[in-house]
């Protein structure tokens, strides 16, 4: 059974043929047989896996199998917990070494990062965090390896285990503060081994629905929503936002009805809570309402947001409309390809209904995807179809309104 030329797939086995060529401490061992068993730590599989081995050489000892020169090197590599029977074998002290993965530091480290963490939760008032964990390229060569060696498929990273463990001892101490994996107040990422700490502030989302009752003013000129942005900025001690929606300043539109989204990403924010009355009460010719604050990525609460636009369009073409044409531009449900920015967009117009204004002047009211310029689909700007190329005629907005999202 101790010959390792012997295929054996059981946990004493294989862990007896890895103890004999590295040193491991207790949970580093532990971990190589991680989804092994519930309700224990890898320190106590470990611990558990070592008297389980110090126990069968013993009995192959008594039996005669093997004879104690053939186990003096594992009984180093185990650890303290040999050292009666090392003691009893050899009759001298061991010189024991040091973990082959950790250099016998996981312990100290899961302890030291825990109360740094801790330390720097209290001081900012953190109620929800996430551990994140940077591993020596060198480590995760070793763990790897040792894995593939003996065909270990039960265990787990140190990383997992990292962020697992710190992530507890984190919660013990400060038990008002709980992990969050959706919406994190702070990310900490602590490179092992050598435990330097980095705070990761994440962006706080600010979202709202604006409204411009006044053309030709601009959403991020410096009359506007810049100073609104400003103020937001110094309420959460921030030196940066970033505005993601209106992702286009479309000026020559009022913005009526139920107004239109802005999205602004609020970044290293210092507070987690804003009195809204600021921002509403701001003596702005665009008006800001329905202000909620949101942590989480970014994308996904930006897809949440996604909605059908009505426009009201003014349209002057070059040459005249023939009256016969205008029922081409009455249209349902119609594909729509356009190129931004070199970013193809795909959409539908969902409706569109126009009337001759004047020979060469219609308007139209038309309902559109989210993702489409409205200014494109009249004047066909890298845009197929467009109202341009449905009545074969060069078309350019005169002025326009938004006037409800759906």
């Amino acid at each position: 059974m101790y010959d390792s030329e012997e295929k054996s797939i059981d946990i004493v086995n294989k862990s007896i043929e890895l103890m004999k060529i590295y040193p491991l401490c207790d949970r580093c061992l532990g971990r190589m047989f991680a989804r092994l068993g519930y309700g224990w730590s890898n320190s106590e599989r470990g611990k558990a896996i070592k008297f389980l081995i110090i126990m069968h050489l013993h009995e192959m000892l008594r039996k005669g199998f093997i004879n104690r020169d053939d186990i003096k090197d594992i009984m180093i590599n185990i650890g303290p917990l040999s050292y009666q029977l090392y003691k009893n074998l050899y009759e001298d002290e061991p010189s024991y070494k040091r973990c082959y993965l950790c250099n016998d530091i996981i312990e100290d480290f899961i302890e030291k990062a825990s109360l740094q963490v801790s330390y720097r939760i209290n001081r900012y008032n953190i109620r929800k965090f996430l551990i994140g964990i940077r591993v020596s390229d060198d480590t995760i060569v070793k763990e790897e390896s040792i894995k593939s060696q003996y065909k270990l498929s039960f265990g787990e990273s140190i990383k997992n285990e990292l962020k697992r463990e710190i992530g507890k001892k984190v919660q013990q101490i400060r038990s008002e503060s709980k992990a969050d994996f959706n919406s994190p107040e702070v990310v900490f990422e602590i490179s092992f081994p050598d435990l330097n700490i980095r705070d990761q502030i994440t962006s706080l989302i600010l979202f709202g629905i604006y409204k411009r009752t006044i053309r030709g003013i601009s959403v991020i000129g410096p009359t506007s929503f810049n100073s609104i942005l400003s103020d937001v900025a110094k309420i959460f001690g921030s030196d940066e936002i970033i505005l993601h929606s209106p992702k286009r300043d479309e000026h020559d539109f009022r913005n009526l009805g139920k107004g239109a989204y802005i999205i602004a990403e609020i970044k290293k924010s210092k507070v987690k809570e804003l009195n809204d009355r600021l921002i509403k009460g701001h003596n702005s010719l665009i008006k800001i309402e329905n202000i909620e604050l949101k942590r989480g990525q970014l994308n996904n609460l930006l897809t949440n947001k996604k909605q059908n636009r009505i426009y009201r369009a003014l349209i002057i073409c070059e040459n005249d409309v023939k009256d016969e044409s205008m029922d081409l531009l009455n249209k349902r449900n119609l594909m729509i390809e356009q190129t931004v920015n070199r970013k193809k967009i795909n959409g539908f117009i969902r409706e569109m209904a126009c009337y001759k204004v004047f020979r060469n002047v219609i308007e139209c009211l038309i309902s559109i995807d989210d993702p489409l310029y409205i200014k494109e689909i009249i004047d066909g700007s890298k845009t197929n179809p467009s109202v341009s190329s449905i009545l074969g005629n060069k078309c350019s907005l005169i002025e326009g309104d938004l006037l409800s999202l759906e």
